[in-house]
């Protein structure tokens, strides 16, 4: 691994000049993530993402430099250091820039360094609008509109994203590359020496309405009338973890459930593998906990919205996020029919097994160089270039 030092006092790199393992030459990247960072134990599904694409860029050589600031939680604070992260920034060279995120994208192409990929996950701000501060959403619109515009190339890890991005921001859909998320199978798998807890049902994510809580506590009241002896363990935290303690004192009975605050991911193959189905019916679309389970050989539901429908195409692993019926139904329908219950298990396991970081890591790579020798080719055929910055 890269080892990070200081640069300046608003920017943090760390190198990785690993002995290439793959066929061509990789071009030295520049991987901006600043005002986000890496880490598997954040809470944040992007940061567990960087993270892991950074051990698989490690595994296959790919040179590169991480610049951060670390991890900043005051969106007021972020702002007031980026002038200092873009200059120090724009002193850097590399063959081709990666951005994290149409956030991070912002400094490399203001300091006008080219060729500029970024990667977008998801069109959230756009499409799922009312379940965050609409200040922070209008500026990660403002942010998505012009990364998406004025970067070299995209990375998107499903189809609907990429047409979706093609259709509102005008962008050539050859500018765009559909790479898949990947998973961690060292580290959820089926887990023999776990014991399934019968009728257990968890929740592991952000305590907020956008990502289900409140539609999973609600069915689960519907859920205990058909099950009594079923329990529900809860993985959250978050600014709205107190109000759905408090819909959960409400609505269901004491000593049905539980919340277990935040799971290391050390702890998570054990907690998914003790459930006899996981919920996740986030409104945000898809979710990376929902495919952990189904590695450990849990089924998942999922909401049915935005890129879930992508990858969840199999009609029994997802719901209407606004209908605790319908996920209460589901729920119970598992429960009672083993062999649709063993038919979800089963896909579930399929479809987390096409998953990898290191194939990730690899397709990454191959497009940044592709990127890269594109741009070298059009700058050499020009009478007028500037060399890569």
């Amino acid at each position: 691994m890269g080892q990070k030092t200081a640069l300046g006092t608003m920017l943090k790199v760390a190198d990785s000049q690993l002995a290439a393992t793959v066929d061509g030459d990789l071009p030295a990247t520049g991987i901006c993530a600043f005002p986000l960072s890496q880490g598997r134990s954040t809470g944040r599904g992007l940061e567990r993402v960087i993270a892991e694409l950074l051990a698989g860029l490690d595994e296959i050589g790919q040179p590169y430099s991480f610049y951060e600031r670390g991890v900043i939680r005051n969106e007021l604070l972020a702002v007031l250091q980026s002038a200092a992260f873009m200059f120090g920034l724009a002193r850097q060279r590399h063959a081709v820039w990666f951005a994290v995120y149409p956030v991070a994208a912002l400094f490399p192409l203001l300091a006008r360094k080219r060729p500029v990929i970024t990667g977008v996950y998801d069109l959230i701000p756009f499409l799922a609008r009312g379940y965050d501060n609409s200040l922070k959403y209008a500026i990660k619109r403002a942010c998505i509109a012009f990364a998406c515009r004025r970067s070299d190339h995209l990375i998107v890890p499903f189809e609907s994203t990429a047409a979706e991005i093609a259709q509102m921001f005008g962008v050539p859909r050859n500018r765009i590359s559909v790479i898949p998320l990947g998973i961690d199978h060292k580290r959820f798998y089926i887990d023999e020496t776990v014991q399934t807890q019968p009728f257990r049902v968890g929740f592991l994510g952000e305590a907020k309405r956008a990502k289900g809580l409140d539609t999973t506590i609600l069915a689960f009241a519907k859920i205990l009338t058909e099950h009594p002896d079923a329990f529900l363990t809860i993985a959250s935290g978050g600014n709205e973890l107190e109000s759905l303690k408090e819909l959960a004192r409400t609505t269901l009975p004491a000593g049905s459930y539980e919340f277990v605050g935040f799971v290391a991911e050390d702890d998570m193959r054990k907690f998914y593998a003790e459930l006899d189905i996981f919920l996740f019916p986030s409104r945000y679309g898809f979710g990376m906990s929902a495919v952990e389970a189904m590695a450990c050989g849990t089924p998942a539901i999922i909401g049915r919205t935005l890129d879930s429908q992508d990858f969840f195409d199999d009609e029994l692993s997802v719901v209407d996020p606004e209908s605790a019926e319908e996920l209460a139904e589901r729920v119970v329908t598992l429960l009672k029919d083993r062999d649709l219950y063993n038919h979800l298990r089963d896909w579930g396991l399929r479809k987390a097994g096409s998953l990898s970081w290191q194939q990730m890591a690899s397709d990454y790579a191959a497009c940044w160089m592709n990127v890269a020798d594109a741009k070298k080719d059009a700058a050499a055929s020009s009478p007028r270039h500037s060399p890569t910055s």
